[in-house]
């Protein structure tokens, strides 16, 4: 069984914050964990990202891990026209590839999971190799991949369990059933979402995010931290092999040949 672990290098909750303390914070504590354990994970990252702390994206490039694209600033790309969302993952692809350049970007994820029809064909021109977007795999047909050499990946749309108090043995075990599973998180779900949100200065944003959408904040930070070093341990336990998407493909391509 194999997972692959990636991370939506993003600002905190885009279209909610223009912080980043997500970057800045819970990122090198998500990098310790996979120090720890000698896990590769896979990291897309937004332009936006690459302007403001390219520091710490060149830490996650120095520590050998797989980085990808999520689009320049975490744009609805679903409701974009084609020339305009091509000309975001260009810029995208070309700032990583201007700074990351001991690494090979051939991989992306839309933001929020909402890719427009025509992607596959824009990351085929782009020369990318794989997407991580569509979520589900009886959605395919929709996004013309007939013709584009372009390998889907879709995330595990179990990641919504992993914060929320569902007993991670239970959690652990609907995984581990799988042949490949990718999971997806986000570094801002290693600090404390919950502080952040009180801390607002609008009344109504406070009370809707932290009634309406307790999935931006529970069991964020130290809990979220020790709920992922107790998985990665688990999984290891059952002799899960931990991977890149990257890795992947590789795979795909050597069995081709």
């Amino acid at each position: 069984m194999k997972i692959v672990l990636t991370f939506d290098i993003e600002r905190d909750i885009p279209g909610v914050f223009n912080s980043y303390f997500g970057v800045k914070i819970g990122l090198l504590k998500i990098l310790k964990i996979l120090d720890d354990f000698n896990i590769k994970g896979t990291f897309f990252c937004t332009g936006d990202i690459i302007e403001h702390l390219p520091e710490y994206v060149k830490i996650i490039e120095h520590k050998d891990h797989e980085i990808a694209c999520h689009s320049l600033n975490h744009e609805r790309l679903n409701q974009l026209d084609y020339s305009k969302c091509r000309q975001l993952i260009y810029q995208n692809k070309k700032l990583i590839e201007n700074l990351c350049q001991n690494s090979e970007i051939i991989g992306f994820r839309a933001p929020y999971l909402k890719p427009p029809l025509f992607l596959l064909k824009i990351l085929a021109e782009l020369g990318f190799k794989y997407d991580s977007s569509i979520s589900s795999p009886r959605n395919l047909k929709k996004y013309q991949i007939n013709g584009y050499q372009i390998y889907e990946f879709p995330p595990s749309n179990s990641n919504v369990f992993f914060r929320f108090p569902v007993n991670l043995q239970v959690f652990s075990n609907w995984i581990f059933k799988k042949n490949l599973d990718i999971l997806y998180f986000h570094p801002w779900e290693a600090i404390d979402m919950r502080a952040l949100i009180f801390n607002q200065l609008n009344l109504f944003n406070k009370c809707k995010n932290l009634l309406i959408r307790p999935d931006r904040w529970i069991n964020t930070g130290d809990k979220f931290i020790n709920r992922l070093r107790k998985f990665i341990k688990e999984a290891l336990s059952e002799k899960v092999e931990f991977v890149t998407l990257k890795d992947l493909i590789n795979y795909k391509e050597k069995t081709l040949t």
